[in-house]
């Protein structure tokens, strides 16, 4: 019926339940068979993880934790300055969400269970990117001396 009736149709049975017969037309048979993806040439797709290779390599991503943050504070400045010192670009330090970790104690171990402490831990994060690092920013950054209770997380 309509415009299309002088194309061939072809009808297909099913064995569902409530589902007889289903028509297509030869052009609807074909645009599913002709939607299917061209395969890329294989030497594009390594150049393109050889570019992504060598753009990630031009960025050293520190992420440091700690409970002070006087102590993070103090490791972010020696981590720009030795940085800034090589001549590398720095983006942060962004300051992360802090997590916080409430613990709930019983003030005596027998009686007045509605008696209770509440202690937390507060875990500050920060974040630094160093952009375009040499030779030299990642021997200044290896042989920093940080403050004790910062951990530090690098990745190239």
């Amino acid at each position: 019926p309509g415009l299309h009736s002088s194309r061939p149709r072809i009808t297909m049975a099913f064995a569902c339940a409530g589902v007889s017969s289903v028509s297509l037309s030869a052009r609807h048979v074909n645009s599913v068979t002709a939607r299917k993806p061209a395969r890329a040439p294989v030497k594009a797709a390594f150049a393109v993880r050889a570019e992504a290779a060598a753009v990630a390599a031009q960025k050293i991503r520190i992420r440091l934790k700690s409970f002070e943050v006087n102590h993070m504070a103090a490791a972010c400045d020696k981590i720009i300055a030795a940085a800034e010192a090589t001549e590398a670009k720095i983006s942060g330090p962004v300051p992360l969400p802090t997590k916080r970790r409430i613990y709930c104690v019983l003030r005596s171990p027998h009686v007045n269970k509605d008696s209770r402490e509440h202690f937390e831990t507060r875990t500050h994060h920060r974040l630094i990117d160093v952009h375009q690092p040499t030779a030299q920013t990642i021997d200044a950054l290896m042989g920093l001396e940080l403050p004790a209770g910062v951990e530090i997380e690098v990745k190239l």
